[in-house]
């Protein structure tokens, strides 16, 4: 089975380290698939659950609690962890010289103040580790001082206990959230974070902390976001790979998505994407696609999340890419 390499690096300034999938894994099974060179099928490594210790770490109330229900508490604190970073501002990027070690951020007077627990404890400053499209590496900590002053490095704020609570190859954060006087301001730990393709890391953030696959879907392809069923029904995801780390929980939301209602938005996708730019133009626009799902990917491995929904979607998108650039491909031949 597909492994992922067993010690992330722990210190700043760590090279990253390769996660070994299986290249087998990657054999195209479908012209169009083996023309681009895109493999048929995503590779899902074999991760381990995030360690109950780490969680403890953060919070001693959590200590034993089932990761599960840890799961199911944090999407439901997904509104109030989202008003809490509404009453923030935090600038979206700096540049590497710049980057302080932690950032003073005021909070906005509210009539209705969260909790502290619902504010993010760290920002996540991303850079790129620079791996190939089918070999990601582990996410480590980076050395700012090894990059190119003028560097502009995007910031993210992020729950330690959320990015905890998922990402099992995360190195551990350095302890972060301290109020400033009568919680007028948070002082929060800058980290450099090399991750394997930062362009996609802002759909994992989102993902991590409001446990929308319905939202995520929509992200990876916007021109379906209409046809799309909403997942409030299904509830937020909590599903993950119990037993075996695969992420072979329950994924509610995209078990309603039949192999006909499938073909019927990867022919939606097909069509849009040639009324947009032309029968040549379509495989450009829908390799963009292919581009953004396989940077999600990657990210996903390198963080070791094993969510049901989240890799549900992943295989759903990719599927209606795949089948959308057979279409346009078959269009062209007619």
């Amino acid at each position: 089975m597909f492994q992922v390499a067993s010690r992330p690096a722990h210190l700043y300034g760590a090279a990253p380290e390769p996660l070994n999938l299986s290249m087998s894994h990657y054999q195209s099974t479908t012209p169009v698939a083996q023309k681009l060179n895109i493999p048929r099928r995503l590779a899902r490594p074999s991760f381990t659950e995030p360690s109950p210790d780490a969680i403890a770490r953060l919070d001693r109330g959590l200590a034993g609690v089932p990761l599960e229900y840890i799961r199911k508490m944090l999407a439901g604190n997904s509104h109030q962890m989202r008003t809490a970073l509404s009453l923030l501002t935090i600038p979206s990027s700096l540049p590497c010289a710049h980057l302080p070690p932690t950032l003073d951020v005021p909070i906005r007077p509210s009539s209705e103040m969260p909790e502290l627990s619902a504010f993010p404890s760290h920002i996540l400053a991303i850079l790129s580790s620079r791996s190939s499209s089918t070999t990601p590496t582990v996410a480590s900590f980076a050395d700012k001082s090894s990059l190119p002053p003028s560097t502009t490095v995007p910031l993210y704020p992020a729950s330690a206990l959320v990015l905890a609570a998922h990402c099992s190859l995360l190195p551990p954060l350095p302890k972060g959230l301290s109020s400033n006087g009568r919680r007028a301001g948070l002082t929060l730990p800058v980290i450099p974070l090399t991750i394997p393709s930062p362009e996609a890391f802002p759909l994992l953030h989102t993902y991590l902390h409001t446990m929308r696959p319905d939202t995520l879907l929509a992200s990876l392809v916007p021109a379906l976001a209409s046809a799309l069923p909403s997942a409030s029904g299904a509830g937020p995801s909590a599903g993950s790979g119990h037993g075996h780390g695969h992420g072979t929980g329950k994924a509610v939301y995209v078990a309603q998505f039949s192999s006909e209602r499938l073909l019927r938005l990867a022919h939606g996708l097909a069509g849009t994407a040639v009324g947009h730019a032309g029968p040549q133009g379509a495989i450009t626009v829908l390799m963009a696609h292919v581009k953004l799902i396989n940077g999600l990917w990657q990210n996903v491995c390198a963080l070791g999340v094993c969510d049901a929904e989240l890799w549900g979607v992943l295989d759903l998108a990719w599927e209606v890419v795949l089948a959308a650039l057979t279409k346009v491909a078959e269009t062209g031949k007619a």
